[in-house]
């Protein structure tokens, strides 16, 4: 029996110093994104699926979704300087773009309007502009392309993202706003409320790899309106969304290392929209084989084609040559015995259309191949 007791005693002790050895992590201003920061997200392919996520809150939590996050479509945040951007004007602040091209009213959460298109007008260069102190992240600027023209917009009422030092369980609320006046047609107007909950740490298991977290969970909720050509301003449907970001002071890492994203409008609950992960550049899985063809036929996959050329073959049927025709008529690339793949496609032909010959056992063969930058 005194064996017994002094075995679970040595369990216990080791129990205990596992849970005092992992401690929540404080956030502190090296865990937001700063000028030059190029950080690479991954996008899970089925966000509903991380719900379950969103339940696991409290002390010393185990994250691990698994397989669930793997993708194969990725995004690069960069980070720059104001004055590395169209938006020079907002020196001091630096920037992502969120988006190469978008419309007025996706900028304003709206659906197309029949009869109002004329207002829909064409957005370009989309960024959101940034301010990091020993205090708080916050959100200050917005840039969109309007008319071919960068128009920087200052915020009147910062969007504190994170104030430092963050602890588990600490909880903040904010507001921000911003205008923009477009001369002669519309004064758009945005207010809102964003508040942030520390609400779980723990150990987050991802591709990326294993890391102790601090989740936050922030509620924005963000009302719109517009006065056209000076009257009076009308309400736009509310908006909500909700960001849960898993934070560390791990490794240098900066930014969120999983984030579900929530967005929901007028009374109508939240849903999980979008679900993204860092992760370093993984070079995309080969396409899957084609299927098997009959002797006296070739696959040439994927196409269109960027970087390797497989050749989908009957086993009875090698192919002993292949050669490559541009549109003008010449061959540009002559190959003899090429196997099953022809790799490092840009360094052998130019992206444009070929007309590709085939000598194999069963005959000759030709094919159209598009060959992309």
């Amino acid at each position: 029996m005194k064996w017994r007791i002094t075995l679970l005693s040595f369990i216990l002790l080791i129990l205990i110093a596992k849970v005092q050895a992992q401690t929540s992590p404080d956030l502190t201003r090296t865990c937001a994104p700063v000028a030059g920061d190029s950080l690479r997200y991954y996008l899970a392919p089925n966000p509903l699926s991380f719900a379950p996520l969103l339940t696991q809150s409290g002390p010393a939590r185990t994250w691990n979704p698994g397989s669930a996050l793997l993708s194969e479509q990725s995004k690069v945040d960069l980070y720059q300087n104001a004055t590395q951007t169209p938006y020079f004007l907002l020196f001091g602040n630096y920037g992502r773009k969120i988006a190469d091209s978008s419309s007025l009213f996706e900028f304003l959460g709206l659906p197309p309007i029949p009869g109002v298109d004329s207002l829909n007008l064409p957005l370009t260069n989309l960024y959101e502009f940034y301010n990091l102190n020993n205090n708080r992240w916050a959100k200050t600027a917005q840039g969109i392309g309007l008319f071919g023209l960068p128009l920087p917009i200052f915020y009147s009422d910062a969007d504190e993202i994170l104030n430092f030092p963050l602890r588990y369980n600490e909880r903040d609320t904010s507001t921000f706003a911003f205008e923009i006046n477009v001369p002669t047609l519309a004064q758009i107007s945005r207010s809102g409320r964003r508040i942030s909950h520390a609400d779980a740490w723990g150990t987050l298991t991802t591709p990326y790899g294993t890391f102790n977290c601090l989740r936050v969970r922030s509620r924005t909720s963000i009302q719109d309106s517009i006065a056209i050509s000076g009257s009076a301003p009308i309400g736009l449907p509310a908006r909500n969304e909700i960001e849960t970001s898993w934070y560390t002071n791990e490794g240098g890492n900066r930014g969120p290392v999983l984030q579900i994203i929530e967005r929901g409008v007028l009374f109508f609950p939240p849903t999980i929209q979008e679900v993204r992960y860092r992760d370093r550049y993984r070079a995309p899985k080969p396409p899957p084989p084609p299927p098997l063809t009959d002797p006296g036929d070739v696959v040439l996959y994927p196409n269109p084609c960027q970087n390797t050329l497989y050749l989908g073959l009957h086993p009875l049927d090698p192919c002993s040559r292949i050669s490559f025709t541009d549109m003008h008529g010449r061959i540009a690339l002559d190959l003899g015995n090429p196997g099953s793949q022809i790799e490092n496609l840009p360094l052998l032909l130019a992206p444009g259309c070929y007309q590709v010959q085939l000598e194999a056992q069963y005959g000759n063969y030709s094919k159209r191949l598009l060959v992309i930058p």
